[in-house]
């Protein structure tokens, strides 16, 4: 019996937030969106082995996704992290700090729905 890959959403935009997770979960994967970084990392405190990955905003309040993903690595190392971001800087996204925390991929909004399939395909399949 096969269970369905579990993602969660992090996105301080609700509207984004909720699509996301309504795409995952037209495409098989389990999902559970958070608009609020704090409140996913207690989630994601209390269900470290839970998710298969991790969709992550780089610019939120209280707590950016990068500092996010590094949390979340402290829980459960092996989970994928995909930073998702209308803030693109080569020089920023390429930047030590982000390599320190472990992000998979990153992609720049706007974003296609089917690139975003493809790339959560391929990230949980690698998991």
């Amino acid at each position: 019996m096969s269970t369905l890959p579990s993602v969660m959403v992090v996105d301080d935009e609700g509207e984004l937030a909720n699509l996301f997770m309504k795409l995952l979960k037209g495409s098989g994967f389990n999902s559970v969106s958070f608009t609020d970084p704090l409140l996913a990392l207690k989630h994601f405190s209390q269900n470290p082995q839970k998710y298969s990955l991790v969709l992550l905003e780089l610019r939120m309040p209280g707590l950016n996704g990068i500092e996010l993903a590094k949390r979340i690595k402290g829980y459960d190392s092996n989970v994928k992290i995909l930073l998702i971001t209308g803030f693109f800087d080569e020089e920023y996204i390429n930047s030590d700090e982000l390599r320190e925390s472990v992000i998979s991929d990153v992609m720049q909004k706007p974003i296609k729905l089917r690139e975003l399939k493809t790339h959560l395909n391929e990230l949980c399949r690698v998991h």
